[in-house]
């Protein structure tokens, strides 16, 4: 669904100026991206502004993403199950109370997790150079940690699950 309405709209911005616009594949592909992350977003929002939790919904998805961009991490085939996957993830852990020492204990997992496996499955999903992965690796791993200090029961939950996100699953 999300590819057809990036393929349509990429069609029309060409349509519209054929000289002055990208390839239609790269522009379908810009657009993916941007759907992939604002239709969640907003959605997720708008279930934590419901639920009355909604500054803890947005620190669930900024520390998702700052994570995930550093980190890596498996990625879906599906774009719905990929924002599907992105909403659970930023909506459910505002909504779980966890103790301080459970709170903790994820942030410890997540921060393993990170200093073993980061970055992964990165290669073909970016153009960075793998010269810099240990700066993405250094930066996850400070990034976990600071939640040492911090104590935030959210990004405990978001940085043991993108930790578990690491591990070379198979695709499907």
């Amino acid at each position: 669904m999300i590819e057809a309405w990036s393929e349509k709209i990429a069609i029309s911005i060409k349509n519209a100026n054929e000289e002055h616009t990208a390839s239609v594949p790269l522009m379908k592909f810009a657009l993916i991206i941007l759907f992939n992350f604002f239709i969640p977003t907003i959605i997720s929002l708008l279930i934590g502004a419901m639920t009355g939790n909604l500054a803890e919904t947005a620190l669930s998805i900024s520390s998702f993403v700052i994570l995930r961009m550093a980190s890596g991490g498996y990625h879906f085939k599906s774009s719905m199950v990929c924002m599907l996957t992105m909403i659970v993830i930023a909506v459910i852990p505002p909504l779980v109370p966890v103790s301080e020492n459970w709170t903790l204990i994820l942030t410890v997992v997540g921060l393993i997790l990170v200093a073993m496996l980061a970055p992964s499955n990165m290669r073909g999903y970016n153009r960075m150079p793998e010269k810099f992965y240990p700066l993405l690796k250094t930066a996850s791993v400070i990034f976990v940690a600071s939640n040492l200090y911090i104590g935030s029961e959210v990004m405990a939950l978001v940085f043991a699950i993108q930790g578990v996100s690491l591990f070379g699953f198979k695709e499907v």
